[in-house]
């Protein structure tokens, strides 16, 4: 990995709209992220060959309350049940503010 030396990671700063005070707090940050970026590069030396990839953050075993429903398809709309619920319609249409 390339080096962030302290004028690369001042110019992200200011990219970032991050206030560095003084050259004191722009190595404290750098010493920050070295160790970041090292911790995170332990983690390719991890053996991952037998997990397999998450399709989702929360394993689903089951059927709850917290999975995903299934997509299935009813009756449509109708354009009065669509519109009921709006003050604001012209001629059987959702009215709108103009735009250009």
């Amino acid at each position: 990995m390339e080096e962030l030396d302290l004028k690369k990671l001042q110019r992200v700063a200011e990219l970032s709209k991050i206030e560095i005070k003084d050259e004191e707090e722009l190595r404290n940050l750098s010493t920050k992220i070295k160790s970041i970026v090292a911790h995170s590069e332990r983690l390719n030396d991890l053996d991952l060959s037998g997990v397999e990839p998450m399709t989702h953050a929360m394993q689903l075993e089951q059927e709850t309350a917290d999975s995903l429903r299934k997509d299935e398809a009813g009756e449509p709309v109708t354009q009065e049940e669509a519109l009921r619920n709006t003050e604001f319609t012209e001629d059987g249409q959702f009215k709108v503010p103009r735009m250009i």
